[in-house]
């Protein structure tokens, strides 16, 4: 986790994503261009992947998530309304600013998880991560013991054509205890 992100590193990163990503709702994009184009507002802005319980924030979706495309949560209320988002950012442009972006491929992209600034984040990805590797070693382990199970049946067929009556015995026994590990 970093405790400080630069101005211009927020509106880099703001400038990439406005051209990379198609947003679901077209007015978000010129909050986003407004954002960018105002460094007190900037140096206000914060990224999260939670939603605080104080102070502004606003979520954005790109086409490619399954999120809604714009909701603006101030003062215990929520809005999808971009312009009601906007003037209130006009109006107060000094008060702390959360963002939260869903698009494609955020949890592998560096520059975005470089600017979120939350340690709780950090330990959820990180405990996300470790249950995917448990995951993926179950799958693996299994496709592996699959695929060594239809090796030794390919072995036991060919005993079998060769009348290898000691070689089949034990290649029956190793089918077993493979079995046995499903």
């Amino acid at each position: 986790m970093r405790n400080w992100v630069s101005s211009a590193e927020k509106s880099n990163f703001l400038k990439w994503f406005i051209d990379q990503h198609q947003l679901k709702h077209k007015d978000a994009r010129m909050l986003l261009e407004y954002i960018c184009k105002n460094h007190h507002i900037l140096e206000n802005l914060t990224f999260t992947e939670s939603v605080p319980s104080k102070g502004r924030t606003f979520i954005i979706s790109s086409m490619h998530s399954d999120k809604p495309g714009f909701i603006y949560y101030y003062n215990k209320r929520k809005t999808e309304d971009v312009s009601k988002a906007l003037g209130d950012l006009m109006s107060n442009p000094s008060d702390k600013v959360f963002l939260k972006l869903h698009f494609y491929g955020k949890q592998s992209n560096h520059r975005y998880l470089q600017l979120v600034e939350s340690q709780i984040n950090s330990f959820v990805q990180h405990k996300q991560f470790k249950e995917y590797e448990k995951e993926t070693n179950i799958i693996l382990e299994k496709a592996l013991l699959d695929q060594e199970i239809e090796k030794v049946r390919n072995q036991i067929d060919e005993a079998l054509d060769q009348g290898d009556k000691p070689l089949f015995n034990q290649l029956v026994e190793r089918l077993q205890e493979l079995k046995s590990m499903q």
